[in-house]
């Protein structure tokens, strides 16, 4: 392992635990404030516009300046937002810090693996998969640590504790990652045009990518926002302590799939990315579906493990592989952010059909994600890893 890949481990980890920790308690906190499930669903969906073009302008900074300046300060935003988050119990603040926190967690998630393109094509699959899966596991923690907080109502030290794992993140990579040459291997790109941005100029492969990423996210975020927690609360009465194992056990689910998966994912990337995304969508569909608590939280566990784990390290390869070497950046966070605009549809659709339907979220997401599959048949065959 060199020194590069070290620190982004290290990053990734960090990340996910002060990840986990906030994310588990901000619905909890929301409803705590008095914020309505509908408003809710607005608050998660009212900041995908900011967050795309703060994404795709992330993409094209770090073509031109690197991807570890943007890396830190993703991290640094993400830090702050957490801190500040219980200073501001009304609607409107959670609005504006939720988008700034969305942003950054965004652009972590771009830049950690342009950074580890940057450091070799080797083994790609196998390297996304264990930095994202320590993230998972790192996440699971931090959820499992803010359930026993909440168990005292303290929202302040969670959030808190957040903002200080992630600040020391920031800290341990800007002083040890050492950006490597291929960012100043080549002369300065010019500076991207807001309508260059916005405008979809993409290899063909990667916009079937997109648009099938797009409906994707429609479906993910319709079941992983505010739902995702006060689903096993309204549905089966679960206790705080038992939601805290689901979530705990839903980071530990894809963490043990990522960590393993560039050991058996060498070939058919195409047919695997179509299968998996379907097995994932079923998975959730009938979680939504299952009447009894323990049978639900098993099937719906199964959609990471035997869905997302697989197809995200692929996913990452293909668009590593399709996009523009000059362009890297732009290319890559321009199809991250594209589709993140599908998170303007799901929580609208979660907080609207959850007060109806309790499982309704889950099995509309398995349906749309199933729908965002067949795109995907559209791509060139590829075997390369």
């Amino acid at each position: 392992m060199n020194r590069n890949y070290g620190f982004l481990l290290a990053g990734s980890a960090m990340f996910g635990l002060g990840f986990g920790i906030y994310e588990f308690v901000l619905p909890y906190f929301l409803d705590a404030c008095g914020i309505s499930i509908g408003r809710m669903g607005i608050m998660y969906a009212a900041g995908a516009v900011f967050m795309f073009i703060v994404w795709v302008y992330a993409g094209d900074l770090s073509d031109r300046m690197g991807r570890k300046a943007l890396y830190v300060a993703s991290l640094v935003t993400s830090s702050v937002v957490s801190g500040l988050t219980p200073l501001v119990p009304f609607f409107a603040g959670q609005v504006v810090l939720k988008s700034i926190r969305e942003a950054g967690a965004r652009v972590f998630d771009t830049m950690y693996q342009l950074a580890l393109h940057d450091e070799g094509q080797l083994r790609y699959v196998d390297r996304v998969g264990k930095a994202r899966g320590l993230q998972a596991l790192a996440q699971a923690g931090g959820a499992f640590g803010a359930g026993w907080l909440l168990l005292q109502q303290a929202y302040w030290s969670s959030f808190i504790a957040s903002a200080l794992v992630l600040s020391v993140a920031a800290l341990v990579f800007a002083l040890g990652y050492r950006r490597p040459a291929v960012d100043n291997s080549e002369a300065p790109l010019p500076r991207q045009s807001l309508a260059g941005m916005i405008v979809l100029n993409l290899p063909s492969p990667l916009i079937i990518i997109t648009v099938s990423a797009f409906i994707f996210t429609v479906g993910l975020s319709t079941s992983h926002c505010f739902v995702m927690q006060l689903f096993w609360e309204r549905k089966f009465g679960a206790s705080t302590a038992i939601v805290g194992t689901i979530l705990m056990l839903h980071s530990v689910s894809i963490a043990i799939t990522l960590l393993f998966v560039g050991w058996v994912v060498r070939r058919h990337l195409k047919r695997l990315f179509i299968v998996f995304v379907i097995l994932e969508g079923v998975a959730l569909a009938m979680g939504g579906l299952v009447p009894d608590l323990t049978a639900a939280a098993i099937i719906w566990l199964a959609h990471d493990l035997f869905g997302a784990g697989v197809w995200i390290p692929i996913q990452s390869r293909l668009i590593q592989k399709y996009s523009r070497p000059s362009t890297r950046g732009r290319d890559v966070t321009k199809v991250f952010a594209t589709a993140s605009l599908g998170s303007v549809v799901g929580p609208l659709i979660a907080g609207w059909v959850f007060e109806r339907w309790y499982g309704g979220p889950f099995v509309i997401s398995g349906m749309v994600m199933i729908l965002s599959a067949l795109v995907l048949f559209a791509l060139p065959a590829d075997d390369d890893v």
